[in-house]
């Protein structure tokens, strides 16, 4: 972690999803990243002192948030009793970091996905490449980003644990809880194997169309970069070239922060 020494040099970045919270330190320009938290299994008034309890107050704290106004508020309370600050919660605009949002109405776009369209633009694995971002939480989700910055758009799809969840729930017949750990990418030789790799084949179909489709449109096929949590679920599903970056999200805030500052 970095050093907390002369906090007011040091930022605090949060990315708070649906079901967890990743955070990380950003300090003389490096990021270092702390352990993800799942924020639905616990209350949040003990979600935020297991993290940062033990810290002095940071510079500021600069978050991405799609977990709703609840979650934002016990934040913000928090922070403020425990360390005198007000968080900077952060929406997507119309352009910054060198993207463009391709949205008609740019407000409207996840700020997830716009801070993970922005950590894309700025890693260096991919620079000056067309890159398809996927990605894999709650929900899958698809943006296509050209070599020149421009969002051309993108889609959104149950992910895949929730794909698993609603057919679990919704048909009798398959009621049973099927693990990650089962299937492969073969047919399936049980209900169990076939409801799991059936599941990863749909998520991967719906990626390798995004990415035929921006290869239609850009006239060459994207660098797919792909974060969240469900990564390791799609990724050996997937027929094109991938770049894999658990931190996204937080690397776009990072970069969001240094362009600002």
């Amino acid at each position: 972690m970095a050093p907390l020494a002369g906090a007011t040099g040091v930022t605090l970045l949060v990315d708070i999803g649906n079901t967890r919270v990743k955070w990380a330190i950003l300090h003389d320009g490096a990021l270092s990243c702390g352990t993800p938290v799942p924020h639905r299994e616990q209350s949040l008034q003990a979600t935020w002192p297991a993290m940062w309890g033990h810290m002095p107050p940071p510079g500021g704290v600069i978050v991405a948030n799609v977990a709703g106004s609840a979650v934002a508020a016990s934040l913000a309370a928090w922070a403020s009793a425990h360390w005198a600050l007000q968080p900077q919660f952060i929406t997507a605009m119309p352009a910054a970091c060198g993207v463009t949002n391709g949205y008609s109405e740019p407000g409207q776009l996840g700020v997830d996905r716009w801070l993970a369209l922005i950590g894309a633009r700025h890693l260096k694995a991919v620079a000056g490449q067309h890159v398809c971002v996927i990605g894999c939480g709650t929900a899958l989700t698809v943006d296509i980003l050209s070599a020149a910055g421009q969002h051309l758009g993108g889609w959104i799809a149950p992910g895949i644990e929730m794909m698993r969840q609603q057919l679990s729930r919704g048909t009798a017949a398959l009621s049973g809880e099927f693990t990650r750990q089962s299937g492969g990418k073969g047919l399936g030789h049980s209900t169990e194997e076939a409801v799991m790799t059936g599941i990863r084949q749909a998520a991967a179909g719906m990626v390798d169309r995004a990415v035929l489709t921006a290869r239609t449109l850009l006239e060459q096929p994207p660098v797919g970069v792909v974060t969240g949590g469900a990564a390791d679920d799609l990724v050996p599903f997937l027929s094109s070239e991938t770049v894999t970056v658990p931190d996204l999200v937080l690397r776009g805030l990072a970069a969001f922060v240094l362009q600002r500052d």
